[in-house]
């Protein structure tokens, strides 16, 4: 613990400049975020969300949005975007942008409802755990999504304090932009609409902002049936082995989805909710801690004196702390939506670091210099202590974009032009996205079950998507099953390549198949590797067929 002088320092120099300061921390984010934008590769949801905006026709970008499970806002922002640069930094930068806002904005809304202490420590969170700064630096919707959901939450903030009703229309505005960006926002608002209807009961408000919200709600549901109508509807073409909304994702999440037959609610909600502070954290033990003090920061709250000068009591701020997970436990319930340990719920964020922060400034008695010391404290242990791995959460050694280049550098020396590719679903966009250098490209369905690609010279076929990774069991089927529908004659040679969240399995079929003694695989990292096979090479026949 520093000295008491020390700490009144700080602590002056905090309440003097809090939002200068904040400003530096979150322009150090960035180019936090930056750096690990540069530093990385693309993963495969990355290329094909590139892939899906790299159009020859707006038009043609937004009907291509329709396969995938998001709404369509980023596609058509990367639609104009990628005029301005195609490497890994420039098409990742709007969210690296949006990152940023959000930890901004973020912080001057958790000041305004929980206090300066509470503020701090939860811009501390937003803007340095691992897991907030990966996905800034990650395409994918989830930080316009979050900046979208607290600009709304902190405009509505806004709206009530100075009974505005343009701010209330400005709040549902953002909101609509939020879930533009994903559909998790839907759950956001349906939080805070019910946390605005407390708020009308604990204060007077006049009947312009009262109107405001409402026409705010009715365009909500009509933003609702559109994306439903013109989207949402229609995914069972894209992925038949689902059904819209009704547990959708469960062929590559399903762990993260409620089975009735299988699981019992009390428990999954349990132990979800544990997984998503340890995906917030990025750190097993630290998001375990991290649900107890969310936990009792809501308990501190509910059980707290209202403050003369808020017009609502700090029980309405506890409830409203609760709300997202209830509609995130009701909807899991309804087999509507996961929970868990998954990107998908990390609009929780929001509200969880809020409670863990309302603790740390209650432990702190409200001096911002020493809450925002305990939160740097954790933030360090989560670094240290690295964060959690799981599905597109790889290493950041296996992340470096050296990797990658090493690896097209090979296969661009190495393939000849009669050469084929093979590859699973989630490689070949990758290999899409290097192999094409982010131009133009179609996909056929050349054979049935198989998809196809031509460019630069290469020549990828791949698996589809419901088919997963590559793996050493199947691997011989697999193969022999594509020689016979391309009807590839002896000779042809087939270079294996994959890359996406699967490691090692050109290794792994040398070691464990005498058949493929034989084969050199090249790896690049532990998360891409290529080899190379011939029509006739002997295949393990014991192996499980498919």
């Amino acid at each position: 613990m520093e000295p008491p002088r020390r700490q009144h320092r700080w602590q002056a120099i905090l309440t003097r400049h809090p939002d200068r300061i904040a400003a530096a921390l979150v322009a150090a984010g960035f180019l936090w975020r930056v750096w690990l934008a540069h530093a990385t590769f693309f993963n495969a949801d990355e290329a094909w969300h590139f892939s899906v905006a790299n159009q020859n026709s707006l038009l043609q970008a937004y009907k291509m949005s329709h396969t995938l499970a998001h709404p369509p806002l980023l596609v058509l922002i990367l639609y104009f975007w990628r005029h301005v640069g195609t490497s890994n930094l420039m098409l990742r930068l709007p969210s690296v942008i949006a990152g940023a806002l959000f930890c901004w904005v973020f912080y001057k809304w958790l000041s305004g409802i929980l206090g300066r202490a509470a503020g701090w420590a939860g811009l501390l969170f937003v803007t340095f755990l691992p897991p907030m700064i990966a996905l800034s630096a990650d395409l994918r919707q989830y930080t316009l999504m979050l900046l979208f959901s607290v600009s709304g939450a902190y405009l509505l903030e806004r709206a009530l304090a100075q009974d505005s009703a343009p701010l209330m229309l400005l709040s549902s505005g953002c909101l609509y932009l939020a879930m533009l960006s994903h559909y998790s926002a839907f759950l956001f608002a349906a939080a805070l609409g019910a946390y605005c209807i407390l708020r009308f009961l604990t204060q007077r408000v006049s009947a312009q902002v009262v109107a405001a919200w409402l026409a705010g709600q009715a365009g909500g549901l009509g933003l609702a049936w559109f994306l439903y109508s013109t989207h949402i509807a229609g995914l069972q073409a894209a992925y038949p082995q689902g059904q819209p909304l009704h547990r959708f994702g469960d062929f590559y999440i399903r762990e993260w989805y409620f089975h009735p037959g299988h699981d019992h609610l009390l428990p999954f909600l349990y132990h979800g909710t544990f997984g998503v502070f340890r995906f917030v954290f990025g750190n097993l033990h630290m998001g375990d801690v991290a649900t107890v003090m969310f936990v009792a920061g809501v308990v501190i709250l509910l059980l707290a004196e209202k403050a003369e000068a808020k017009p609502y009591s700090p029980r309405v701020l506890g409830i409203y702390l609760l709300l997202p997970f209830a509609v995130n436990w009701a909807v899991v319930w309804a087999g509507l939506y996961p929970y868990g340990r998954t990107r998908h719920c990390v609009f929780l964020a929001v509200f969880g670091i809020a409670g863990v922060s309302v603790l740390l400034a209650r432990i702190a008695k409200q001096r911002t210099a020493i809450a925002a010391a305990l939160a740097i404290g954790i933030v360090i242990l989560c670094h240290i202590f690295g964060t959690l791995q799981g599905r597109d959460m790889l290493p950041l050694a296996d992340q470096r974009h050296e990797h990658m280049d090493q690896a097209v550098e090979f296969l661009g020396r190495e393939v000849a032009s009669e050469d084929l590719i093979f590859a699973d679903k989630v490689t070949s966009m990758q290999l899409g996205h290097y192999l094409c250098r982010q131009k133009v490209f179609s996909v056929d369905h050349p054979v049935a079950g198989y998809e196809e690609f031509r460019c630069n010279g290469f020549r990828v076929v791949s698996t589809e998507l419901t088919d997963g990774p590559m793996i050493p069991d199947t691997f011989a089927s697999e193969f022999r099953d594509m020689v016979r529908r391309y009807r590839l004659k002896p000779e042809d040679r087939v270079w294996v390549v994959q890359a996406g969240w699967a490691r090692g399995l050109g290794e792994i079929l040398r070691s464990r198949f005498p058949q493929f003694a034989g084969i050199e695989p090249h790896a690049f990292g532990h998360f891409i590797d290529a080899f190379r096979l011939t029509v006739e090479q002997p295949v393990p026949s014991a192996v499980q067929e498919r």
